[in-house]
């Protein structure tokens, strides 16, 4: 790994100096008799330019959004401008609770500065032409997409795929594939036309199993062959050039989770990490600038509160959100430093922020409620899933920062957690503390040094591929017993990287298609795999399949079923 051509990352933190209560008051978000000037708070309400992007809390919606005056006419707005929301990866300002735009961002808990943009998709000079396109391919043949919140076939006319693009932003655990397992997959639709021309919605897990994302990402000498197109249009050579470079080191994948872009640092990984080190062992990241800088694509397991690993990428920065409090960046020394000499300051900087986090969602929660209370069972049914920008961003910063899916049981979870041991639950989290020093211990080893003053000791460091693959890291493997090992295993899901012994390629195979029996663990963090006809296979990692995009050949399906263009309208 040359660890000096790593791509750097521009970060600018906004630093907070507020610390909220963390107590939750209900009394603070209950209704309020309101004339026709004042919000549920007694605020005097100031009228709201449509197109100001700026829409504050539900009774303004109702009383200024728009023409509506009704509560229902209200959350249609709400859906509408929340389907817009997920699809254009930019949240409206608008809340059930007490806490408003000002508010959370002064809270500072989870949110980036920029933390109402959420939607990642790759340089536009990585997407190839079946990802500008808007019609998806399925086994019936090609489709339209739309999102459909409300379950009524978009009635509202604003969930419409402007591009499959924007199916990345439906991949919420990340893993390359929009699927089951993804937040927004049965919301989803495909709309087609058969052969006579008669319109056909469905959903679109009736259609496909998954959609791989990989499939929409360019190669590299394609992306550099657009930009190339586009050189007259630069004012200078060397704005063209440093757009050139930059398009380079750009890696489209870094968009994915880690455990299907990272890797087992291998022997020679570590021989170029140790020669960064100083006499005592340790590899000082400020003093490295030239090899690291901002993200590592270094990452190490990490256990959370649901007791499952995941990777956690190190960063010389504390580029996660303003979760980080206490992170001051020294314009002088360009480093971190940790404000708080308090030795706790790290486990309650962590713990403060989640309450915060709690807090919020549960008033939202409660507002939403009551609004939607004086409803009939019908429509209450109806609007039960709405849900506030506040709502949509507290539930995504939750899953960045713990790698739980959102639902209110993991929300509890964690809260019981911080309850139970504050230190641990706060270590559970993703850092928000910057990494300063790394050393390779004699034992094989490693210490992490932290900017907080925290040092943990892992048995492993991961290297990021550059790419993104098909199956995923299986990290709980190489921290079960050799009980749990066999017994908790599936051998049909699970796969190794074979090399084949003729063409020297690397292959994916499944532990059941090698014949595996037994595995065994190794003290240098490899495995051993016994096959059936007396083999012992010695491999780095054990991964999990992903779900692959399996389309039957159209040409199996009946012609009825077929999906055909979008017939033309003939103007008399």
């Amino acid at each position: 790994m040359n660890i000096s051509l790593l791509s750097s990352n521009t970060f600018q933190i906004q630093i907070n100096q507020k610390l909220p209560k963390i107590e939750l008051n209900f009394a603070q978000t209950e209704q309020i008799k309101q004339d026709e000037n004042t919000d549920r708070f007694g605020r005097k309400i100031e009228y709201y330019d449509y197109y100001a992007g700026s829409y504050g809390d539900i009774n303004i919606v109702q009383k200024y959004g728009t023409t509506t005056q009704t509560k229902e006419e209200a959350l249609d707005e709400f859906i509408a401008r929340q389907t817009k929301s997920i699809l254009g990866g930019a949240f409206y300002n608008s809340t059930f609770g007490a806490s408003d735009i000002r508010g959370i961002s002064e809270s500072g808990y989870f949110f980036n500065n920029d933390y109402y943009r959420y939607g990642k998709i790759p340089q536009e000079y990585y997407l190839n032409s079946y990802a500008n396109s808007n019609l998806i391919d399925t086994k019936f043949g090609k489709a339209e997409l739309f999102l459909d919140l409300a379950g009524d076939n978009d009635r509202l006319g604003v969930g419409s795929f402007s591009s499959n693009s924007q199916l990345f932003r439906f991949d919420s655990d990340g893993n390359g594939f929009v699927d089951k397992n993804d937040t927004y997959f049965d919301k989803l639709k495909i709309r087609a036309y058969d052969k006579d021309g008669n319109e056909i919605i469905k959903k679109l897990s009736e259609v496909v199993d998954s959609i791989n994302l990989k499939d929409f990402i360019d190669s590299k000498s394609n992306a550099l062959k657009k930009l190339e197109a586009q050189k007259d249009n630069y004012g200078t050579i060397e704005a063209y050039e440093n757009s050139l470079q930059s398009l380079k080191d750009y890696n489209p994948y870094s968009i994915f989770k880690p455990e299907v872009r990272y890797e087992s640092m291998n022997e020679n990984d570590i021989k170029e990490l140790s020669k960064l080190a100083d006499e005592d062992g340790w590899i000082d990241i400020n003093s490295n600038l030239g090899a690291f800088n901002g993200l590592l694509g270094i990452a190490y397991a990490k256990q959370g509160v649901d007791g499952s690993y995941r990777l956690e990428e190190l960063s010389s920065y504390p580029h996660t959100t303003n979760f980080g409090f206490n992170n001051v960046f020294d314009t002088t020394t360009k480093e971190y430093y940790w404000r708080d000499s308090d030795k706790d300051s790290y486990q309650n900087q962590q713990y403060t922020r989640f309450m915060n986090l709690y807090n919020d969602y549960m008033s939202e929660l409660k507002n939403r409620d009551d609004y939607i209370n004086e409803f009939d069972d019908e429509t209450k049914a109806k609007y039960q899933n709405v849900k506030s920008s506040v709502m949509l961003s507290i539930e995504r910063e939750f899953s960045s920062a713990t790698g739980l899916n959102f639902t209110l049981e993991n929300l509890q979870k964690v809260k019981d957690s911080f309850e139970k041991d504050r230190a641990n639950t706060a270590n559970m989290l993703k850092d928000t503390d910057a990494l300063t020093a790394i050393r390779i211990n004699k034992n094989g080893t490693f210490t992490l040094k932290f900017n907080s003053g925290r040092e943990i000791i892992v048995n492993e460091l991961y290297k990021d591929s550059g790419k993104a693959f098909d199956v995923e890291l299986n990290l709980n493997a190489k921290f079960a017993t050799q009980i749990e090992l066999n017994q908790d295993i599936d051998l049909v899901v699970s796969a190794a990287k074979i090399q084949d012994k003729i063409t020297g390629q690397i292959e994916i195979k499944s532990l059941k298609d090698l014949g595996v029996e037994i595995i065994k663990k190794l003290s240098n963090n490899k495995f051993a795999l016994q096959t059936n006809d007396g083999k012992t296979i010695i491999i780095d990692q054990i991964y999990t399949r992903l779900m692959p995009n399996n389309q039957n050949d159209i040409n199996l399906i009946d012609d009825k079923d077929k999906f055909y263009p979008k017939p033309l309208r003939i103007w008399v």
